[in-house]
């Protein structure tokens, strides 16, 4: 079975350490990627917040880093920038390449850049990081966080209009629920798990949850240790919150976001583990219908909507 992965940090890893996406030192390349059988890859551009210029400046050599190896790799890669592109080409076997910024910082109060950045290939926007920024809230800023800004609410706007993945992944809830109300379309947490079996603070309570499958959106479940912990650092414990969030809201709103490379502590490997998923969802009693959902059909079902 294919799978569909919701969020990895190997642009930006890659690129501080000056590697190749063919072959390299992290959890994520293109050998191991089509061996496991991965059929859609949101990679993440993210540097640590600063000022906006900064900020963008480096956005962008990651966007050029993207670019020039999509151009060594054409034979395995292609890039998604409509859900067109996904239909003619995943019965080949190649990977399907989506642009995801993680955090607005470098958009400034600037829709102008927001609409730059959609033509560079940006096809899915985090509003935040851990941190405030001009557009809302993260949850690094504790039980008093604020939501939305009112340029935030125009970002998300903005972004539905254009055909653009909402990633409410490291949000404060305030701005959580805010978002819902201004995004006409379903929004994707990218790569957080359960709160209830793991009390993370990016992790998602029972409420958000509902809300989420409300909202006709996923949840990409997080491979990262510290997200997992609290039932067991495996790949057992990973199931675990797949199986707790399925049983919640249903298995429709369940995808993957393994986070790959951008943490040292993973509960798998690497992406050449995620074959061994589709045995253990099926010895917790998921049926091949409803493997088929989490792997891929969920998060594909939710870009032909969008990102069209």
């Amino acid at each position: 079975m294919k799978i569909v992965d919701l969020h990895c940090d190997t642009i930006s890893a890659i690129y501080e350490k000056d590697e190749a996406l063919s072959n390299n030192s992290g959890h994520f390349d293109i050998k191991r990627a089509i061996q496991a059988g991965i059929g859609i890859q949101f990679f993440a551009l993210f540097t640590m917040p600063s000022d906006r210029n900064t900020t963008l400046r480096e956005i962008l050599k990651q966007i050029d880093k993207f670019y020039a190896e999509l151009e060594k790799n054409e034979e395995q890669l292609y890039q998604v920038k409509q859900y067109s592109n996904i239909a003619s080409n995943w019965d080949n076997n190649k990977i399907g390449c989506l642009l995801h910024l993680e955090g607005g910082e470098a958009l400034g109060n600037d829709l102008e850049i927001l609409r730059v950045l959609y033509r560079l290939g940006l096809r899915s926007l985090g509003l935040t990081w851990n941190n405030r920024n001009m557009l809302a809230d993260g949850v690094g800023e504790g039980e008093k966080a604020g939501g939305l800004s009112l340029l935030g609410r125009k970002v998300i706007k903005e972004i539905s209009n254009m055909g653009m993945v909402l990633d409410l992944s490291h949000i404060s809830p305030k701005a959580f629920f805010e978002s819902l109300e201004y995004y006409d379309k379903p929004v994707m947490v990218t790569h957080a798990n359960a709160s209830k079996l793991c009390n993370h603070r990016r992790n998602l309570t029972d409420e958000q949850l509902r809300a989420l499958a409300e909202n006709g959106g996923l949840i990409g479940i997080n491979q990262v240790s510290d997200f997992v912990k609290e039932t067991g650092s495996s790949a057992e414990g990973l199931v675990n919150h797949i199986v707790y969030i399925s049983e919640l809201i249903g298995v429709k709103h369940i995808a993957l976001g393994s986070d790959f490379d951008g943490a040292d502590d993973i509960v798998m490997s690497g992406v050449e583990e995620y074959p061994k998923l589709q045995g253990m969802l099926f010895k917790r009693g998921f049926t091949e219908p409803e493997i088929k959902m989490i792997l891929s059909e969920n998060a594909l079902r939710v870009l032909k909507e969008v990102v069209q």
